[in-house]
C-alpha cells in the first residue's frame, strides 16, 4: 500500500483535476483576509493549491511571485493551464509535500493554506514547516475542518466507506447524492456549494478522502499564539461557502 500523502494525491488525481472554482466568487473570498495594496510585490506560497485558483488570484493581484503547491500532479497539470489561460508569468507550480519543503527559511512574505493541513499525516508538522518558511511579519491563513458534536459520525461513515473498492466510489458518490439532494434542497445548502460542482463530488471530498483531521477553534488559536503568532482575523465559518465545516484563521508571524 502506497504513503498516505501519496493516497492523498491519487485521490485528487481523480476526483479534482478538472474542477476549477468559480473566479469572481473566489476572489471575493479571498478579498476578506487580502487587498491588492497587501500583496503587491510579495512573494507568495499557495499550500496545497490543488487546481490553482487562488494562486491565480494572488498573481493577478499584483504578487511579485506566487509559487503553487500540491502533490496531486493531475490538479498541478490544471493549474498550470490555468497560468497559460490567464498569462502569468510571475505564478509557478511544484510537485511538493507540504512537511518537507525545500525553500530556505523565510522564503515567503505571505502562506496561504486553504483547506489542506487537515489531509496531511501531520498537519501540526505541516504548519510548523509553513511557519518556517514565512517571513517574519509575514502573514499565513489557515483554513481548518472544525472539530464539533458530530464530526465523530462522519468519521465512522468516511472510514466505512474508504474501505470499499475503489471503482466503487463514483457509484456510491451519485446515490449517496441522490438520497440527500431532497434534504440538502430544504436547507439551501447548495447556495452554499462551489458553483458548478455537483453534489456528488462533493460527496467524493467529504467521504472519500483517505486524511482527514478535525480541531477546535481554540486548539489552533492556542498552537498559533505558542508560536508567537498574532491572530488578525477571524471567521468561524469558510467565507466562500459560509460553511460551518471550517474555520479560517489569518495570523501574523512576530517581525
Amino acid at each position: 500500500m502506497p504513503m498516505d500523502k501519496e493516497r492523498v494525491g491519487t485521490f485528487y488525481d481523480v476526483v479534482w483535476t478538472e474542477y476549477v472554482p468559480e473566479y469572481e466568487a473566489s476572489e471575493k473570498h479571498w478579498a476578506l483576509f487580502f487587498s491588492p495594496a497587501e500583496v503587491a510585490g510579495k512573494a507568495v506560497l499557495d499550500a496545497g493549491c490543488g487546481t490553482g485558483i487562488f494562486s491565480i488570484i494572488f498573481a493577478r493581484n499584483g504578487a511579485a511571485s506566487v509559487t503553487g503547491i500540491d502533490i496531486s500532479p493531475g490538479s498541478l497539470e490544471t493549474a498550470t493551464g490555468l497560468k497559460e489561460k490567464f498569462g502569468l508569468a510571475n505564478a509557478r507550480f511544484e510537485r511538493r509535500d507540504m512537511l518537507h519543503l525545500p525553500y530556505p527559511d523565510a522564503a515567503f512574505d505571505i502562506v496561504w493554506a486553504w483547506g489542506t493541513v487537515h489531509h496531511t499525516i501531520d498537519p501540526f508538522g505541516a504548519m510548523t514547516e509553513l511557519f518556517r518558511v514565512l517571513k517574519p511579519g509575514g502573514a499565513i491563513l489557515l483554513a481548518i475542518y472544525k472539530k464539533t458534536k458530530v464530526t465523530w459520525i462522519h468519521e465512522a461513515i468516511r472510514r466505512t466507506l474508504i474501505r470499499t473498492p475503489r471503482w466503487s466510489w463514483n457509484v456510491l458518490a451519485r446515490l449517496m447524492a441522490f438520497f440527500l439532494a431532497p434534504v440538502v434542497f430544504f436547507f439551501k445548502k447548495r447556495e452554499k456549494s462551489r458553483k458548478g460542482e455537483k453534489l456528488s463530488e462533493l460527496i467524493l471530498d467529504w467521504y472519500f478522502v483517505p486524511i482527514r483531521h478535525y480541531y477546535t477553534p481554540g486548539e489552533i488559536r492556542t498552537f498559533l499564539e505558542g508560536k508567537g503568532f498574532a491572530v488578525e482575523n477571524y471567521l468561524a465559518h469558510s467565507g466562500r461557502f459560509d460553511s460551518s465545516s471550517n474555520f479560517i484563521f489569518k495570523a501574523r508571524k512576530p517581525a
